[in-house]
C-alpha cells in the first residue's frame, strides 16, 4: 500500500513540474530535479518508517508500480530509481563509516580527482598545485546550484589574478545541459565531469550526498575549508588574498 500512496504522489509532483515549467528544455531540467528530490524522499521515508521490506524488494515493488503508473514517461521512472538507488548507496556508505567520506575532512590531503574536461582532455586536481582550489560539486539541474553561481562567478573574477582557481566538478548526465549551464551562467573556470551522477568517481570519494557541495584546498593539496558559500566563501577569501 506505502508503495502505491509513493507512486501517486511522484506523479503528481511531475506533472505539477510540467505544467509550470516553460520551454522543452527548462522541462527537462525541472524534471530531473525533482526526480533526485523525489528519490531522495523516498530513501529517506524507506528508512525513517522502518519498511518491512529489504531496500531490493522494494525497489522491486517501486519499479512495479511505476511501470504501472500511466503519467510517468520511461524516463522519469528511470530517473527515479536511479536517484532512489543512488541515495540508498550514500546512505549506506555513511552508516558504514566509509573510509574515504573520513578522510574528506579538514587538514587531509584532498583525494585526487582526474576527470574530462569539456574538451574531452583528462584534468586532474594535482595539475592545479600551487593555487588555492575550490573544488565545486553542481549540477544543471541543481537549482541552488545556479542560485549560487553568480555570487561564486563574483569570487572568481575578484581573486584568480591572485592565486585562486575553480574545479567545477559536475554531476550532470547529460553533456549538453552540462555544456548549456556553464556558458548561459557564465562560468569560466575549468570544468570536468563523467556525467554520472551522484555515481560520480569523483562524488563517491569525496562522499556528496547533496549538491551544492565544495571544498577549499591549499596550495599544497590539503582541504582547508568544506561547504563555503555566499558570504562565507567571500570571507574566507579575503583572508587568503586580502579585500
Amino acid at each position: 500500500m506505502r508503495v502505491f500512496i509513493i507512486v501517486a504522489i511522484i506523479s503528481l509532483s511531475l506533472m505539477s513540474c510540467k505544467t509550470t515549467a516553460g520551454g522543452g528544455g527548462e522541462i527537462a531540467d525541472k524534471t530531473d530535479s525533482i526526480s533526485y528530490a523525489i528519490g531522495r524522499d523516498i530513501a529517506n521515508s524507506f528508512q525513517k518508517q522502518s519498511v518491512a521490506l529489504s531496500p531490493e524488494a522494494f525497489y522491486a515493488g517501486l519499479k512495479e508500480s511505476l511501470q504501472e503508473n500511466k503519467s510517468l514517461t520511461d524516463a522519469e521512472i528511470q530517473q527515479l530509481l536511479f536517484a532512489f538507488q543512488t541515495e540508498m548507496q550514500m546512505k549506506q556508505m555513511q552508516q558504514q563509516g566509509s573510509r574515504k567520506m573520513a578522510n574528506v575532512s579538514t587538514g587531509q590531503s584532498a583525494p585526487e580527482i582526474s576527470l574530462n574536461t569539456p574538451d574531452g582532455d583528462k584534468l586532474s586536481l594535482s595539475d592545479l598545485k600551487g593555487k588555492y582550489v575550490l573544488v565545486d560539486f553542481w549540477a544543471s539541474w541543481c537549482k541552488p546550484c545556479r542560485l549560487e553561481n553568480p555570487n561564486v562567478v563574483r569570487a572568481y573574477n575578484k581573486y584568480k589574478d591572485k592565486g585562486f582557481e575553480i574545479l567545477g566538478v559536475s554531476l550532470d548526465r547529460n553533456r549538453d545541459r552540462w555544456l548549456q549551464a556553464i556558458a548561459a551562467d557564465g562560468l569560466t573556470w575549468k570544468h570536468v565531469s563523467d556525467l554520472k551522477y551522484f555515481q560520480s568517481q569523483a562524488a563517491v570519494d569525496y562522499g556528496v550526498s547533496a549538491i551544492p557541495f565544495t571544498v577549499l584546498v591549499d596550495k599544497d593539496g590539503k582541504i582547508i575549508a568544506q561547504n563555503l558559500r555566499g558570504a562565507n566563501l567571500d570571507k574566507k577569501l579575503e583572508e587568503l588574498f586580502g579585500a
